[in-house]
C-alpha cells in the first residue's frame, strides 16, 4: 500500500505498487572460470553459473550489461475486485463504512529489460454509501485474502493536505504576472469509466507551509464526461473520456508556494509564484542539451550525471567519410547506403554535437532547430539571456546561451569542406545493440557528403551565431562569418548546378525553405543585397495575404518572425513587414482557436498536426509567442502559459514530462546511458509523450508495446486508456519515453521566451 485519498466526496482511492525493477549496473567484464557465451543475432550474451545473466558489449566484448532483475508479486485480481474485502473506519474503532461500488486501473511503473516483466500501480476506488467529511482520519481495512504488505492503511481527509490523483495543477508555477493561471480537475475511474460531479466543486489555493487558504473559487466544467473535444483535423474525439474543469486562479499575484484544493477532493502537487520560475524550466531543458553532449566527459563539476567520453574518434570508435549524400539519396535514415558507400577515408574532426536521442547513432544539422531557439532569444532579449548561467564548462567572455550553441555548430563547422560543403549528419549502420552504451559503441560511423540542404542549414545557423558573437568575440564572430557565407555559397553553386542539369527537382519544399531562411540570416548579418535577393525568391510574403505556414509547401514562420523584426539598418519593406506581423498573428489566433476546442487548452496553430511525438510532451506555442512579442496583445501571452500547462503536470497522470521539473517528472525516459550504467536519469530530458493511437491505429513502429505487453498488462486494455492518460513509464516505449533533441525545442523557446519576455 503506498497511498489512500478522495477522487470525490464519496470515492475513495487506494494505490498499491506491485514489484520493483532493479538494476545491477553496467561494469568491465573480468572473464571468470567456467563463462560461457552464445550469439543472440550481432550480440553476445554471457552464461555464468549456469544462468545467462547478460550481454557483453563494445568492440572488444569487454564490458558487461547485467540483465534486470524483478523483485515483488503481482497483485491478485479477485480478492482485489471483491468488494467485500474492503471497509472503511472512522477514526481508532469508530463506524464502520461499507462500499457500495469498486472500480480499477492499473499501469506500470517499470518494466523489466529484457524479459518484459511489468512493475505496476494498481488503484482501486471505492464508492461508498455517503460522502466523507472532510479534515477527519479514517482506515481503510483490507481482507487477508488481497496480497499486500499491511492489513490497513490511514486515509485523511485533509483537502489541503493530502494529494488526490484528480487535482492537476501545472508544476512549473508562474510569474506573478502571468495573465492567465489555470489548474485542472478531473478522474477517470478504469473499469468505472468517466466521472461528472454533481455540481462544479469549490476550491481554494493554499499556501503550502501553512495549508491556509490564500484565494477561493469554483471549479468551471470545460467538457462533460461523455462530450468530445475538437482537435485532430477538427475531428470530434472524447479523447478524455471523463468530465474536466477548470481551476482558475489568474488573480493570484503574491510570489510563493501553493497547491490546488478541491472540496471534498484533496489538492495538487505545489507550484511556485515567483519571478524565477521559467526561467528554472527553461535551464532545466537546456541542461537537457548539455547532457545529450558527445565527444566529451560529463561529470562534476558540471553535473552529478557519470558518463565517460564518448564517440571521440580514433580512440573511442571509427568514423569513416562515405559517398552517400541526403539529398540525391532521399532520406537521411539509409542506414545501409551510408555503409555501403562508405570509404575508409578516416574523418577526425568528426566529434563534439548532440547525442540525438536516447541512443546516439545519428548527429544531423536539423538537430539545430533547437540551437536556433535559444539563437534568436538572445537576439531578441539580449540583456535577459546573456545573463542566465547553465552550470556549463565556460568559453571566456561569452554568454552560456551562446556558448551552449557553439558546442553544437562547431561540430559542423569542424565537417565543413574547404570549399565551404557541409555535411548533413554523422550516422551509423543501424541502432545499438541491447544496452551498448555510448562508449562502447561498436558500429563504424559515417559522415556524409556535404549537400545544399544541410549547406543552407548549416549557414544559417552560423549567421545568426556570427552575427550574436560581434558582441563578446568579434574574432570567433569573424570566423562563424566566413564559415556561414562559404556554406551559403556553396549552397547556392550546387543549386545553380542543378537547374543546369536537371535534378533541380531534388530539392524538396523543406529545403528550399532552408535556403530562404538562410537567405535573410545572411542578410541581416552583412546587409549584402544579393542575400536579400535570394530570400525574395521564395518568400510567401510576396503574397496578398501570406500563409507562413503550408505544410508540404512552405513552412517559412521563422523567416517571417525574422523579417519582421530586421533592423532598421536593413531596411525591411514596410508593407511587406506589415504582412509578416499579421501573418504571425493569424498563426497565434490559430493556435487559440484550437485551443479553444479542447478541455485542456492544448494550442497548436496546426490542426492537422499528429497527436505524438512531442505533442502532449512540449506546448505548440512558439507562434504564439512571436504574435504577443509583435502585437503586443496578452490574448496571446495567456495562450502562451495556458498551452505550458497540460506537459508541465496540468495533465491526469500528474507528471511533468521533463526530468527535473516540477515535484513529479517522469522517472524512466528512454535514454540508455543512464539507466545502463544504473543512474537516475539527468535532468532536462524532454520524451515524446503520450501516442494517439486512435487516429493513427495502424503505426506499428509505435505501438507494439501496447500489443505485446500495455495492452494485456493494464486494467482496462491500454488501448481503452483515455489518450491524455495514457503515458506508461515504462522506459523501453520508444515512440513516447524517447526523444530527440530538436523535439524540446517548443520547451527551449516558449519556456524562454516566458522568463524573458517584457
Amino acid at each position: 500500500m503506498v497511498e489512500a485519498y478522495r477522487v470525490a466526496p464519496d470515492i475513495i482511492a487506494v494505490g498499491i505498487q506491485a514489484g520493483k525493477v532493479t538494476i545491477k549496473p553496467y561494469e568491465p567484464y573480468l572473464p571468470q572460470a567456467g563463462d560461457e557465451t552464445r550469439k543472440d543475432g550481432e550480440n553476445i550474451v554471457l552464461k555464468r553459473g549456469g544462468q545467462e545473466v547478460g550481454y557483453l558489449i563494445g568492440a572488444k566484448r569487454d564490458g558487461i550489461k547485467y540483465y534486470e532483475t524483478f523483485t515483488g508479486d503481482p497483485l491478485l485480481d479477485d480478492p482485489t475486485e471483491a468488494i467485500a474485502n474492503y471497509s472503511v473506519v472512522l477514526g481508532d474503532g469508530g463506524s464502520v463504512i461499507n462500499p457500495v461500488a469498486l472500480w480499477r486501473k492499473s499501469k506500470p511503473t517499470d518494466q523489466v529489460q529484457p524479459g518484459g516483466t511489468l512493475a505496476m500501480r494498481h488503484v482501486v476506488y471505492l464508492k461508498l454509501s455517503a460522502p466523507l467529511p472532510s479534515g477527519k482520519k479514517f482506515t481503510v481495512r483490507f481482507a487477508e485474502g488481497i496480497n499486500v504488505q499491511q492489513g490497513e492503511f490511514a486515509l485523511s481527509t485533509d483537502d489541503a493536505a493530502v494529494r488526490s490523483e484528480a487535482v492537476h495543477a501545472p508544476q512549473i508555477g508562474y510569474r506573478a504576472d502571468d495573465p492567465l493561471k489555470v489548474g485542472f480537475l478531473s478522474i477517470w475511474l478504469g473499469t468505472g469509466g468517466g466521472y461528472e460531479y454533481a455540481a462544479p466543486p469549490k476550491f481554494s489555493v493554499v499556501d503550502a507551509k501553512t495549508n491556509q487558504p490564500v484565494l477561493t473559487g469554483t471549479a468551471k466544467l470545460a467538457k462533460g464526461k461523455d462530450q468530445a473535444d475538437k482537435m485532430w483535423l477538427g475531428r470530434e474525439v472524447n479523447y478524455a473520456k471523463t468530465a474536466v474543469y477548470h481551476l482558475d486562479y489568474s488573480d493570484l499575484k503574491t510570489p510563493g508556494t501553493y497547491r490546488v484544493a478541491v472540496e471534498g477532493v484533496g489538492c495538487s502537487y505545489p507550484f511556485t509564484v515567483g519571478e524565477n520560475t521559467w526561467k528554472k524550466a527553461f535551464v532545466t531543458q537546456m541542461r537537457g542539451l548539455f547532457h545529450q553532449r558527445s565527444g566529451v566527459a560529463l561529470g562534476e563539476p558540471y553535473t552529478t550525471y557519470k558518463r565517460p567520453r564518448a564517440l571521440y574518434p580514433g580512440a573511442d570508435t571509427e568514423v569513416f567519410e562515405t559517398k552517400y549524400n541526403v539529398v540525391d539519396g532521399g532520406k537521411s535514415e539509409n542506414f545501409e547506403a551510408m555503409e555501403k558507400m562508405g570509404t575508409a577515408t578516416p574523418v577526425p574532426q568528426a566529434y563534439g554535437g548532440y547525442h540525438d536521442a536516447g541512443d546516439f547513432n545519428p548527429r544531423r544539422v536539423t538537430h539545430m532547430r533547437v540551437t536556433m531557439a535559444h539563437l534568436e532569444l538572445l537576439d531578441v532579449f539580449p540583456a535577459y539571456f546573456e545573463k542566465i548561467k547553465l552550470n556549463i564548462p565556460p568559453r571566456a567572455g561569452v554568454p552560456d546561451v551562446l556558448t551552449e550553441a557553439l558546442f553544437e555548430l562547431d561540430l559542423f563547422r569542424r565537417l565543413q569542406k574547404p570549399d565551404g560543403g557541409v555535411p548533413f549528419q554523422i550516422e551509423t549502420n543501424g541502432d545499438p545493440g541491447p544496452f551498448e552504451i555510448s562508449w562502447k559503441q561498436r558500429k563504424p560511423q559515417y559522415v556524409s557528403q556535404p549537400d545544399p540542404w544541410a549547406s543552407w542549414y548549416y549557414a544559417g545557423v552560423a549567421a545568426r551565431a556570427a552575427k550574436l558573437l560581434a558582441k563578446y568575440d568579434p574574432k570567433l564572430a569573424a570566423t562563424y562569418r566566413t564559415s556561414a557565407l562559404k556554406a551559403m555559397e556553396w549552397g547556392e553553386a550546387d543549386y545553380k548546378k542543378r537547374k543546369a542539369d536537371g535534378t533541380k527537382d531534388k530539392i524538396k519544399w523543406e529545403m528550399t525553405d532552408a535556403r530562404n531562411y538562410a537567405a535573410l540570416l545572411c542578410y541581416d548579418l552583412t546587409g549584402e543585397a544579393k542575400w536579400q535577393g535570394v530570400f525574395l525568391e521564395d518568400t510567401v510574403l510576396k503574397a496578398d495575404n501570406p500563409n507562413v505556414f503550408q505544410y508540404g509547401t512552405a513552412v517559412q514562420r521563422d523567416a517571417a518572425f525574422l523579417y519582421a523584426t530586421l533592423p532598421a539598418s536593413r531596411k525591411p519593406d514596410a508593407a511587406m513587414k506589415a504582412k509578416a506581423i499579421a501573418a504571425l498573428a493569424a498563426q497565434g489566433d490559430s493556435a487559440l482557436s484550437y485551443a479553444g476546442g479542447n478541455a485542456y487548452k492544448m494550442a497548436t496553430p496546426d490542426a492537422g498536426k499528429p497527436m505524438f511525438i512531442g505533442f502532449w510532451s512540449t506546448p505548440d506555442a512558439i507562434e504564439l509567442c512571436r504574435a504577443h512579442f509583435l502585437t503586443g496583445d496578452k490574448k496571446y501571452l495567456s495562450g502562451a502559459v495556458a498551452a505550458c500547462a497540460f506537459a508541465s503536470g496540468g495533465n491526469p497522470s500528474n507528471i511533468t514530462y521533463t526530468t527535473g521539473v516540477g515535484a513529479n517528472p517522469v522517472k524512466n525516459p528512454f535514454q540508455i546511458d543512464y539507466r545502463a550504467t544504473g543512474q537516475v536519469p539527468p535532468e532536462g530530458i524532454t520524451v515524446y509523450g503520450n501516442f494517439d493511437w486512435p487516429n493513427w491505429p495502424d503505426q506499428s513502429w509505435a505501438l507494439w508495446p501496447m500489443q505485446y505487453s500495455l495492452g494485456p498488462g493494464c486494467r482496462p486494455n491500454a488501448y481503452e486508456w483515455p489518450v491524455p492518460e495514457a503515458y506508461f513509464d515504462i522506459f523501453l516505449y520508444p515512440a513516447t519515453n524517447e526523444y530527440t533533441v530538436d523535439m524540446w525545442t517548443p520547451n527551449v523557446y516558449v519556456w524562454g521566451y516566458l522568463a524573458g519576455r517584457k
